[in-house]
């Protein structure tokens, strides 16, 4: 799966833009997260726009991961004629929504995604983000491969970590912040370096940066995520 960002910024981070991601599977389009610049990315994609089926999967709630979702909501509906999937585990992506004024025939909402035809299977994993809201990270499998999506959290889960390094998942899209203060809520730096093993790290992708570092992350062995270049669709083919 070739996984594009729109953005790699945190939430205090705007020069970055929004750390929401897209791919494509055969015509399908998927959104990881749909903040506040997500729209403005993607109303004009040949990705978003031609797709026969557009999937948003939500990590959680905050404004930087659904902040224009609604938009992407009600032009898909009323302008593109796409009833969209917004996949979450909990009703509480419904209740915002309602709140926002969007009818519930707009879209379909979707607890789970897997078997049945689909081109990819979501696994929700809840993570540890925030005290006062229930946040989830997402292990996304296809045929060929298996990856981990954390949205925003304080840890890799054990259970994850120990399937990165016996090989059953190829790639894992961390949150990392350069500085964490007494109350993290993002993973860091210094905690992934203490968990994984140098000749590891190409696989390990860090997002959500509170600055730009990736100078310092090529240095370190990271990853670095790929940026979206609409057209190219992400594809995973």
């Amino acid at each position: 799966m070739d996984i594009q960002f729109l953005g790699l910024g945190s939430a205090f981070n705007p020069a970055m833009g929004n750390t929401n991601a897209v791919f494509t599977r055969k015509d399908h389009f998927y959104i990881l997260d749909c903040g506040e610049t997500a729209f403005g990315r993607l109303w004009d994609s040949p990705d978003f726009v031609g797709a026969s089926q557009v999937t948003v999967a939500l990590t959680h709630l905050h404004c930087d991961h659904v902040g224009s979702l609604a938009s992407l909501i009600s032009y898909s509906y009323y302008v593109l004629g796409k009833n969209i999937r917004v996949l979450h585990p909990l009703e509480t992506a419904v209740q915002l929504l309602d709140l926002m004024g969007i009818e519930r025939f707009c879209y379909r909402h979707v607890p789970q995604l897997s078997g049945g035809g689909e081109a990819v299977s979501f696994e929700s994993v809840t993570v540890e983000h925030v005290d006062n809201m229930v946040c989830f990270g997402y292990i996304i499998s296809s045929p060929e491969e298996r990856i981990y999506y954390s949205g925003d959290a304080r840890f890799v889960p054990d259970t994850v970590v120990s399937q990165f390094l016996e090989g059953s998942i190829s790639r894992i899209y961390q949150d990392t912040a350069l500085k964490n203060g007494d109350h993290p809520t993002h993973g860091s730096l210094d905690y992934l370096e203490s968990i994984f093993p140098e000749k590891t790290r190409n696989r390990i992708f860090c997002m959500h940066l509170d600055s730009d570092y990736r100078d310092l992350l090529r240095e370190k062995g990271f990853g670095l995520a790929e940026l979206y270049r609409p057209g190219a669709g992400g594809n995973c083919l």
